[in-house]
């Protein structure tokens, strides 16, 4: 693939800065005795020791809401590496570079170089942006995501479901990818002997429903699971915003102030929706569509943030707006809150 220097230096700097925050402010700040006082490994707390412990010792009852592809990979880079802290990490690293030089390229083919840099920023500038930093998803998927956008527009359809496939394997939003690949193309060319490859691309998800099933009878465990042991059932979606919202007029906005900025969060990604269904194509619409849906069925909306992340059409839609007080408004208020949370996250708080 192609490395382009504009996007390898922008995600080179942005790396060191987060690191030099994480740094810091581990060395200096408070933290909680949730993790061990050791830097590095804290940048696998709260869902990356899960992560870690099923790649070293395979799943557990309560981790089976955490996809397969991350560990797995995690377990064979550790061959390499020799410790699975350092393969998880290096993996991290290695995705979120690729990922954004993938996606400054999407970007040139689809709407020309002028809006690449500007999406690349409103991207790494997001305040949960330092989990492509972490022991979390977040990269690869992004990589995966991008990756097959990418061989879709070049018409590699089996290279596309082979991406998409790995994407369906490593979180649920996978399915995002899938019909953001599948759809177009079924609507506009119809399934044929040059594209059939795409009827494949959900092969990741099945496979792990079908290993759920054999080990507790049932496909989609990683719902009941979450319901289980993480006190997390489904609702309707929108439910948990309501109710959020609701909460929010009941107590003091100054006691409530980390709620009010999950509505904040998930108001920000509608309107971020909305903008890609006006202004992007229809596997975009798709993919951002799905995307913030599907967390959407969760009963709290803590996590809708980070999720949110993960959806870069938005990111490209942002790109658009040409009014130079908007970006810097959104420059300002992401990176202060990216160092808040980053801040911390690095010190064992729970952000999203």
């Amino acid at each position: 693939m192609k490395l382009y220097p504009n996007a390898s230096v922008v995600i080179s700097i942005w790396a060191v800065a987060v690191l030099i925050i994480f740094y810091f402010s581990f060395s200096f700040l408070p933290h909680t005795d949730l993790f061990p006082h050791v830097f590095l490994k804290n940048l696998a707390n709260w869902d990356g020791g899960h992560y870690l412990s099923i790649a070293k010792n395979g799943y557990t009852a309560t981790q089976f809401v955490f996809f397969p592809f991350y560990p797995v990979l995690i377990n064979l880079m550790a061959r390499i590496t020799g410790d699975f802290l350092s393969a998880g990490l290096t993996i991290s690293f290695v995705s979120i570079f690729l990922a954004v030089n993938l996606l400054y390229h999407l970007i040139r083919i689809d709407f020309g170089k002028q809006y690449a840099s500007g999406a690349l920023l409103a991207l790494l500038f997001f305040p949960l942006s330092f989990h492509f930093l972490t022991v979390y998803t977040e990269s690869l998927f992004l990589f995966l995501t991008v990756a097959t956008f990418i061989f879709a527009r070049n018409k590699k359809y089996f290279l596309a479901a082979v991406f998409a496939a790995l994407a369906s394997a490593t979180r649920l939003a996978g399915l995002a990818t899938v019909l953001s690949l599948v759809l177009p193309i079924y609507l506009t060319e119809g399934i044929n002997k040059k594209n059939w490859w795409i009827i494949f691309s959900p092969l990741g998800f099945l496979i792990y429903s079908f290993y759920l099933y054999t080990q507790t009878g049932d496909l989609f465990y990683f719902v009941k699971g979450q319901s289980a042991f993480w006190h997390e059932g489904l609702v309707l979606p929108g439910s948990s915003l309501v109710y959020a919202i609701r909460h929010l007029t009941m107590e003091a906005i100054a006691a409530n102030f980390r709620n009010l900025l999950d509505i904040v969060f998930v108001l920000f990604g509608i309107f971020g929706v909305w903008q890609v269904w006006k202004k992007l194509s229809l596997d975009y619409v798709i993919f951002s569509v799905v995307s913030l849906i599907l967390p959407m069925f969760s009963p709290t909306i803590v996590a809708i943030p980070r999720y949110i992340l993960a959806i870069f059409p938005i990111f490209i839609a942002l790109s658009f707006y040409k009014n130079q007080y908007l970006r810097l408004f959104y420059q300002i208020i992401s990176l202060m809150l990216l160092s808040v949370y980053a801040i911390l996250f690095i010190n064992g708080y729970w952000v999203s």
